[in-house]
């Protein structure tokens, strides 16, 4: 049976009818059997029918990795309504505009909100607010909810190709969040695939710290595991050493996450006394990560770890193959289109380029967002008529139809004309064996137009000096390639998915160094 045309309820339904009695869900709090996951959605989606959500609707999410909100998740797909989930550590006016823009009918809040933002504000946009995990005299309580109605609501007949699931907000680096609107289809067909791709079944294991309210989180790990029948483990917040512990104890089987989680972890002075032998395989992706780093996790966690590239707008657009003996694609590449998926290269007028040719990566996806959220202007921007949506990202295909990623087309650096790709620097800057993590960035410059600033995090209790990081970089670049100042850093700003902010990095060293912009 083709899965890739339920929705995100059906397949959920689909997976019980095997694995019922099986657990499904532990969020270091709770143990759920997909039985009990299953019923628990059912009983939620019949009270959020009786207090009027229908169809359309949207229900916003401010919750953590717990196992609650992998159950709303479903009782809403039940029903048709639209999720917006959000990070639970938005500032006030963060949430402001997404309530303001989704105008959602009810909002699942943890007690934590109220300090953050506040009931009393939300309650300005959303007419209803739901407590999870405490009492509210305010507030009615998700065991009100899933207890408040006498038999179950019959599932919504829904259009997967068109009917949303979520609307995603974009962490809103670049500017105003944008909510990107994501169909069932895109959900469903994404993790269905990587667990195709990762030879995933119900034997598995997951991990995942990944936030349940991103892309990531969402569709290549919790749908990705429901879709095959495996046990997933949930960290509410990410700790290295929580879950290499977690790892062990819990013998798990896939982990998938961002680079910086992986880092973290081999960088534990305990590192290797915990055993990883039950880890078989996973996925590194939502930022980039340089090949001397995906070699050393894959060695030392003893791991099968595919690239993959995807985006919020587009879902999981590309990954390396499980069976890929080709080190430098394994390495270097974030692999082939996944099924479903086209990509092609274009230059500056959309037109496209040659393999081997540097240029925006354009994409041609069942994945594909239906636009964003009451944003038509720039929904046009970046998706033609043909179905194509231009990322704002560079790569460049080989012969073979692998993909390199470059880096963020706005991030390019022009250096006296010379075209300089942050991201090529950084991996140069990480073969280094005093540093950990590189960002490399664009500061102005009257006479060269830009220059090249690199911002590193060195190991723990290593010493390295700017002449020498220039020096190692010399002797593998170009000179124009060269960094002009190094910083070192002991953090750097991220998201909730962990990838680095640029646009926050930016401003941070212009402002110490009194750059003008």
């Amino acid at each position: 049976m083709n899965n890739y045309l339920f929705s995100v309820f059906e397949l959920v339904e689909h997976t019980v009818k095997a694995y019922k009695d099986k657990e499904v869900l532990y969020d270091l709090k709770n143990r759920l059997t997909y039985g009990e996951f299953f019923q628990e959605a059912n009983r939620l989606a019949a009270g959020l029918k009786k207090l009027g959500i229908n169809k359309g609707d949207r229900v916003a999410v401010c919750l953590p990795n717990w196992n609650e909100t992998a159950v709303i998740f479903v009782a809403a797909a039940k029903i048709g309504a639209i999720l917006v989930p959000f990070n639970p550590k938005y500032k006030h006016h963060e949430v402001e505009y997404i309530l303001k823009n989704s105008e959602p009918k009810v909002l699942f809040v943890t007690e934590q909100f109220d300090e953050n933002i506040g009931f009393k504000q939300a309650f300005q946009v959303v007419k209803t607010l739901i407590s999870v995990r405490f009492e509210h005299p305010d507030l009615l309580s998700y065991q009100e909810v899933a207890s408040s109605a006498s038999e179950d609501a019959p599932a919504e007949k829904l259009d997967v190709n068109n009917d949303l699931f979520c609307l995603l907000y974009t962490s809103g680096t670049t500017g105003i969040p944008k909510g990107v609107m994501i169909s069932h289809r895109a959900i469903v067909q994404s993790a269905n695939i990587m667990a195709k791709t990762i030879r995933c079944t119900e034997k598995d294991v997951f991990i995942v710290p990944a936030p349940l309210f991103h892309i990531f989180g969402m569709a290549v790990n919790l749908f990705c595991a429901i879709s095959c029948g495996a046990r997933i483990i949930l960290q509410e917040k990410y700790h290295p050493k929580e879950t290499l512990k977690l790892i062990e104890q819990e013998k798990v089987t896939i982990k998938q996450g961002v680079p910086a989680m992986f880092i973290k972890e081999l960088e534990q002075e305990d590192f290797e006394d915990y055993d990883l032998s039950s880890l078989r395989a996973g996925i590194v992706g939502a930022s980039p990560i340089p090949p001397n780093k995906v070699k050393e996790i894959r060695e030392r966690m003893g791991i099968n770890l595919c690239q993959s590239y995807g985006i919020t707008e587009t879902g999981s657009v590309t990954a390396t193959d499980y069976d890929e003996q080709d080190e430098r694609v394994i390495l270097e590449t974030v692999g082939k289109p996944i099924e479903g998926v086209k990509l092609k290269i274009v230059d500056e007028n959309r037109q496209e380029l040659p393999p081997g040719e540097v240029g925006e990566i354009a994409i041609h996806s069942f994945g594909t967002m239906k636009g964003y959220y009451k944003m038509k202007e720039q929904t046009e921007q970046v998706l033609d008529k043909e179905g194509w949506f231009y990322t704002g990202d560079l790569g460049v295909l080989d012969e073979k139809g692998n993909l390199r990623f470059v880096g963020r087309k706005k991030e390019m650096i022009i250096r006296g004309g010379f075209n300089i790709y942050p991201q090529e620097v950084e991996a140069v800057l990480t073969k280094h064996p005093q540093v950990v993590e590189a960002a490399v960035i664009g500061l102005p410059d009257e006479v060269m137009g830009e220059s090249v600033c690199a911002v590193i995090k060195l190991k723990k209790g290593a010493a390295c000096t700017e002449e020498e990081l220039k020096e190692f970089v010399k002797a593998q670049m170009a000179s124009y390639k060269v960094p002009n100042k190094i910083i070192f850093t002991e953090d750097f700003p991220v998201t909730a998915s962990g990838k680095i902010q640029k646009v926050r990095l930016k401003d941070q060293v212009m402002e110490k160094f009194n750059f003008d912009a």
